[in-house]
C-alpha cells in the first residue's frame, strides 16, 4: 500500500484568547500554510493524550482539555499531501497555562511557527482543513460537554 493512501488520526487544540486563536504555519512547505497546533495519535493513546503531548512538544506548552468540539474527516489531492490523502482530526478545546496572547511562544519545531491570529481573519487564510473554517465557529458556539469519551485500556 502506497504511504499516501494511509489513513492518519490526529488531535487538534483550539486555544482562544481576546478573539485571537493559536494556530502553527507551515516553515518548510510551499505554499505554507495555517493549521490548529497538535499532531498523530500514537499506538496506544488516547486523543486526548495526543493533543496534550503535542503541545508540549510543539511549544511547551502545558495545557487542560476544556471540551471536546468535533471530529472532522478530510480527505484531499493525493497529490498535495506529503505523507496522506485523508485524515480523522478530533478537535479539543484547550485552557493552556501561562500562554498570554502577547507573551512569546516557545518555538520547539522547526518546521512550524506558533502564532496568535484574530478568529477574524481565519477566513482570509489557507487554513487547513478548509471544511474547519465553517466548522470551528458552530462547535465553539454550541454546549458538546460530554459528547466524547475515550476508555483506553
Amino acid at each position: 500500500m502506497s504511504s499516501k493512501n494511509n489513513i492518519h488520526v490526529l488531535a487538534r487544540a483550539v486555544i482562544t484568547q481576546e478573539d485571537h486563536i493559536l494556530v502553527c504555519h507551515t516553515q518548510d512547505m510551499t505554499p505554507n500554510y495555517y493549521f490548529l497546533p497538535g499532531g498523530h495519535v500514537e499506538v496506544g493513546e488516547s486523543a486526548g493524550a495526543a493533543v496534550l503531548r503535542e503541545l508540549k512538544e510543539e511549544g511547551g506548552i502545558e495545557g487542560r482539555i476544556k471540551r471536546f468540539l468535533g471530529c472532522l474527516e478530510h480527505s484531499f489531492d493525493p497529490n498535495r499531501g506529503k505523507c496522506h490523502s485523508h485524515e480523522y482530526n478530533f478537535y479539543f478545546e484547550v485552557e493552556a497555562k501561562g500562554l498570554a496572547l502577547h507573551k512569546e511562544i516557545p518555538q520547539l519545531e522547526p518546521h512550524i511557527k506558533l502564532m496568535w491570529v484574530p478568529v477574524t481573519e481565519l477566513s482570509s487564510l489557507d487554513f487547513r482543513p478548509k471544511p474547519l473554517k465553517e466548522m470551528l465557529p458552530k462547535w465553539l458556539a454550541s454546549d458538546l460537554e460530554g459528547a466524547f469519551e475515550s476508555r483506553m485500556i
